[in-house]
C-alpha cells in the first residue's frame, strides 16, 4: 500500500510531458519550414521543384554586335533618279555639275560631270569634264570615272581614267554617289601632292 501511494503520489508531483517524436524532439502540429525558405513541396516523384521565388530572372539585352538593321536597299533605277534630280536641281555649290549624257538613256548608264578647278592651285579656273559610267550594278559596284581631257593627279592615268585604286573607289559604299566621287576629286586636286603639278598641253585652257 505504501509503494502504491507514493507511486501515486509521484505521478501527482511531475506534469505530464506530451508524448516525443522519435529522436527524442517534439513533434509539431504546423508543417515547419526547410532550411530554404520558400522551396516548394517535393513532387510525387521525390525530386524538389526548384524555387522561383528567391531569384529574379532577367532578359538577355541583345548586345551591339546582334542587333539586326532592317535597311531598305533602293533599286538602281529608283537611286539614279534621285541622283539626276539633285543634279538637276544644284543643290550643290556652283563648283561641281552632273547630270545624264544623252536625255533618252532609258538605261541611266552614261553621265557627264564637270570640276571647276580650285582656286590657288595648277586647276584653278580649269572647267573639268568627266564621264562617269554607273553599270548594272551600280551603287554596289563602283562607277567608271574618267576626264576627257588632259589632267595631271596621281589618282589618274594618262589617258584619263581615274584609278580604281584611290580614295572613294578604292573603299566604295552603296551610299555613295556621283555627288561623292566629284567631290572627292575636286578635294584631290587641293592636296598637297597634286595642287602645284605641271599640267599637260591638252589640259582644259587656263584663264589668260
Amino acid at each position: 500500500l505504501v509503494s502504491g501511494a507514493l507511486f501515486a503520489s509521484c505521478r501527482l508531483s511531475f506534469p505530464r510531458q506530451p508524448d516525443m517524436g522519435c529522436g527524442g524532439s517534439q513533434p509539431s502540429d504546423s508543417p515547419q519550414p526547410s532550411a530554404q525558405g520558400n522551396s516548394a513541396p517535393a513532387s510525387s516523384g521525390g525530386h524538389s521543384e526548384p524555387s522561383y521565388q528567391s531569384s529574379h530572372v532577367v532578359p538577355t539585352q541583345p548586345t551591339p554586335q546582334g542587333v539586326r538593321s532592317e535597311k531598305v536597299l533602293i533599286p538602281r533605277s529608283f537611286r539614279l533618279l534621285e541622283e539626276l534630280e539633285k543634279g538637276q536641281k544644284s543643290e550643290r555649290a556652283s563648283h561641281l555639275s552632273w547630270g545624264l549624257a544623252s536625255d533618252d538613256d532609258i538605261s541611266l548608264t552614261t553621265w557627264n560631270g564637270t570640276i571647276f578647278g580650285p582656286i590657288d592651285t595648277a586647276y584653278d579656273n580649269r572647267i573639268y569634264s568627266l564621264v562617269i559610267v554607273c553599270g548594272p550594278d551600280y551603287p554596289d559596284v563602283l562607277p567608271e570615272v574618267r576626264f576627257m581631257a588632259g589632267i595631271a593627279m596621281n589618282c589618274v592615268e594618262p589617258d584619263g581614267r581615274v584609278k580604281p585604286t584611290w580614295g572613294v573607289l578604292a573603299n566604295w559604299k552603296r551610299e555613295y554617289t556621283i555627288e561623292t566621287v566629284l567631290d572627292s576629286l575636286r578635294r584631290e586636286m587641293c592636296s598637297s601632292a597634286n595642287r602645284r603639278l605641271a599640267q599637260p598641253a591638252n589640259a582644259p585652257a587656263a584663264p589668260s
